[in-house]
């Protein structure tokens, strides 16, 4: 299916698809909780909300196997990050990246696709079959080597991340593991009837994927996207043969070139890259298939961007499976030509025939529109109720030496590290990790230790094998790296006892705290909790947190690809405020004050009643029942209870306990648009002892919108003459300043705005002043927002021409009385 055709059923396919609960938005007063923030958060489908976006890369991600946007197309997630690089630059590097699994079904080759064709499909009449989103240090996310059991029911990470009570005990997603600064969590399948209705030739597998990506906020992370695929056999018969890959298309250009798919090269890497672990360079190895712009585009296009294995299942004897992982098959095709001409292949046994292959295509750089699939395996056989796991990465980077860096990083980052779980010191010893259970016979230990030493093993017996020795000796032979001090026992893998190993695990930055963001009169108001202060770090489970960062980006214009959700470019945010713990490690500006008196202690709820009777109350029920909810008194607000026990936990130190911070900044504008995060940092840890700031948190990782506003006016000083409309007269100069890109949203990207209205709903009319009706607007003022814009639309749809116009303010309380006025548009 060429892209045209493509784009024809993908727009057919939007209102299937576009079915699930939005995100709920926290509405309320200034009494607020941050008990949500440990809860994993419910996505919808097609809408391009959901984006990795706390690193430079910035991706789509969809719940049907495929990461990217479409760009161009009439889906609504157009709009959103493809691949997006440096993050919120416009300057796009995919068009779209899908899985692909081919396998034999009685012989015959049979694939199912997640692109161009979505035979993958999540169940579209079920809400939560959806994309779920969390972090490292959420509620019930914890993993080794943090104690991993979250439910203390003696089974770990069984309840995973999907919406559902998988274990029975009447819990939701309460005990999953919580990878990087940002996951996201969905499965599809792909014998769903609608997608057997909408593709009649597709022959399904019978599979169920659980996918899951995750993005990390460091520099030395920010940079790739990682993926596990966990690919099951829900059918009744065996599959046979099978193999998976990444069909990707890449289209590297800034959205605002026409045509920019068309002078792209790609090409596959594979050796080995000298990259930064700890205090120590080491190899690393890598294969990866990238695209780029051949001509760079005057200097706007100059990244490289690619996809690699990471990590899959593994036969140390290559009889059921690769001996290593890696790529098997790399090819490329482009242009509408027909397969036998290296096109895109159009049916199953095409496709089987490029999964299957055992060549790789050379190189190409002649500028044209590039197509690539890259595959592994055989698999010898998935049968009924088993499972084969897949882990890939999207990296990017300047050049290709660029590339390969965030490459290195990427697969270090998913190599983790190794831990004696097990307690064994037998386990993990002479380089021997790999379990392989028996009956086994004749299986070689070491391959790389000679003489060889066969083994056996009875069923229900494990041979512990070296299945990974050549790579670990060709690491180390390689003449490229610096080995400083490292012994040959830094590159082996199985020593110390160390058998089992965490995959994507790093020492980083504390998660960021949640935060409110709530806009006033030429101010903006900052809430955050105190959750980073709680989190050890995931790696070596010390408590470092060191302080707050406050930041803010001004100027955003919100260019092609980019959205209030992906949020501005780095280069706009700007640190406004930053305190820390007094202990040595500068500044040593305390922020443990309350606000009254100089700190960023909130004191919440402090016009409430009776608040401390409340709060003794809410004292002797934690302690009592620690683990009931708080039954909330008559006349208080369900909010205003969760903030109470929320304190008198954080008093007792109970679990759920959380404290308040409170910012202000009055150096804003009303009608701008700004963005603001809170971050944290932690400091290194020497004998106990703070003696250095560790890693920072990235803005980018916790962001919220605003535009401040004027206050709505109450009816004991209401005066009609103060509702105005700026800027007057509107013209393209004075609108300049807050004027965005257009998007379908906003087709203008323009706006005018009425301030000062009335504290209830209104009705706002705007008519020419011959009295014909241009619009009628809505405003709900009743929360103390007194602004109201409108984008210079009628209407009829149309842009509105210069001229004067009245505007009359209908308010539906009796305490107010109607307000008229007018304003000039000059085009």
């Amino acid at each position: 299916m060429n892209r045209k055709k493509w784009i024809e059923a993908a727009a057919a396919l939007v209102l299937i698809f576009m079915i699930g609960a939005p995100a709920s938005a926290r509405n309320g007063d200034a009494v607020w909780v941050g008990k949500m923030k440990g809860m994993p958060q419910k996505i919808r489908s097609l809408s391009g909300a959901w984006v990795h976006n706390v690193g430079n890369l910035q991706m789509n991600v969809t719940n049907w196997g495929c990461f990217g946007s479409y760009p161009g197309s009439t889906l609504a997630m157009s709009e959103s990050p493809s691949a997006q690089w440096p993050a919120n630059s416009a300057v796009e590097y995919l068009y779209i990246a899908g899985l692909w699994v081919g396998a034999k079904k009685g012989g015959v080759p049979v694939v199912t696709t997640a692109a161009y064709e979505q035979e993958f499909m999540p169940d579209p009449l079920d809400p939560v079959v959806t994309i779920y989103r969390s972090f490292e240090g959420a509620l019930g996310g914890s993993r080794y080597p943090s104690p991993p059991d979250d439910d203390k029911d003696g089974l770990i990470d069984e309840d995973w991340l999907n919406g559902l009570d998988d274990d029975g005990d009447g819990r939701i997603d309460e005990d999953y593991a919580a990878v990087g600064k940002q996951m996201f969590s969905c499965w599809f399948t792909d014998d769903h009837p609608i997608s057997q209705q909408l593709f009649p030739e597709h022959t399904p597998l019978h599979l169920m994927v659980r996918q899951e990506s995750y993005q990390w906020e460091e520099p030395k992370f920010y940079n790739f996207v990682g993926a596990e695929y966990k690919i099951k056999n829900t059918g009744v018969e065996s599959i046979e043969d099978l193999y998976i890959g990444f069909f990707a298309d890449g289209d590297a250009g800034p959205r605002t070139r026409e045509q920019y798919w068309l002078d792209d090269g790609t090409g596959l890497y594979e050796g080995i890259v000298c990259a930064q672990k700890g205090d120590r360079i080491v190899p690393i190895r890598v294969s990866i298939a990238y695209f780029y712009d051949i001509d760079g585009d005057e200097g706007q296009t100059l990244g490289y961007m690619g996809i690699l294995f990471l990590g899959h299942n593994t036969d140390p004897l290559g009889e059921t499976a690769p001996k290593r992982v890696g790529i098997t098959s790399y090819q490329n095709f482009s242009g509408d030509q027909p397969y036998e001409n290296g096109g895109d292949p159009d049916n199953d046994f095409q496709r089987y025939e490029l999964l299957s292959k055992t060549t790789r295509d050379r190189n190409q750089e002649v500028p044209r529109d590039y197509r690539m699939l890259m595959a592994t395996g055989p698999f010898k056989e998935l049968p009924p109720d088993s499972t084969i796991v897949l882990q890939v990465a999207f990296a990017v980077g300047l050049g290709l030496e660029g590339l390969k860096v965030s490459a290195a990083s990427a697969a270090l980052t998913y190599q983790g590290n190794w831990f004696d779980i097990d307690g064994n010191p037998l386990t993990g010893t002479l380089g021997r990790e790999t379990p392989v259970p028996g009956p086994v016979s004749g299986i070689v230990a070491d391959s790389c230790v000679t003489p060889p030493t066969p083994m056996s093993a009875a069923r229900g017996e494990i041979v512990w094998v070296n299945a990974d020795c050549r790579l670990e000796i060709e690491l180390w032979t390689d003449q490229n790296c610096p080995k400083g001090d490292a012994t040959q026992d830094d590159y082996r893998t199985g020593v110390g006892g160390k058998e089992h190993q965490v995959n994507w695990l790093v020492g980083s930055a504390p998660p960021p705290p949640i935060m409110r963001v709530i806009p006033g009169d030429q101010k903006v108001t900052i809430l955050w909790d105190n959750f980073s202060e709680m989190a050890p770090d995931v790696s070596t489970l010390e408590y470092d947190f060191e302080g707050y960062r406050i930041w803010r980006a001004d100027g955003w214009k919100r260019p092609l690809g980019t959205s209030v959700d992906t949020g501005p470019n780095r280069e706009l945010w700007q640190l406004i405020e930053e305190r820390d713990l007094v202990n040595g490690v500068p500044p040593d500006r305390n922020f443990k004050k309350p606000f009254s008196e100089g700190g960023w202690e909130y004191e919440p709820l402090i016009n409430l009643p009776d608040k401390d009777a409340y709060i003794a109350y809410f004292r002797e029920n934690v302690y009592n029942y620690p683990m009931d909810r708080v039954p909330c008194p008559p006349g208080l607000a369900q909010l205003e209870c969760d903030t109470l026990e929320a304190l008198a936990r954080y008093d007792l130190g109970f679990q759920g306990g959380l404290k308040y911070y409170k910012f202000v900044d009055t150096s804003v504008h009303n009608g701008m648009h700004y963005f603001y995060s809170v971050t944290a940092y932690d400091h290194v840890l020497s004998e106990g002892l703070p003696v250095r700031v560790g890693y920072f948190g990235d803005p980018s990782s916790n962001f919220q919108y605003m535009v401040p506003r004027s206050d709505a006016q109450e009816a004991e000083t209401y005066q009609e003459k103060e509702v105005y409309v700026v800027p007057n007269p509107a013209t393209p100069e004075a609108m300049e300043p807050w004027r965005l890109e257009a998007n379908q949203d906003d087709p203008t990207g323009i706006k005018v705005e009425f301030r000062n209205l009335p504290k209830c709903h209104s009705t706002v009319r705007i008519y020419t002043v011959a009295g014909d009706l241009v619009e009628v607007l809505f405003h709900d003022g009743s929360s103390g927002d007194g602004t109201l814009a409108w984008d210079l639309v009628s209407r009829n749809g149309q842009d509105v021409t210069s001229g004067v116009y009245l505007f009359s303010v209908e308010p539906e309380d009796g305490k107010f009385s109607r307000a008229i006025g007018k304003f000039v548009v000059i085009r």
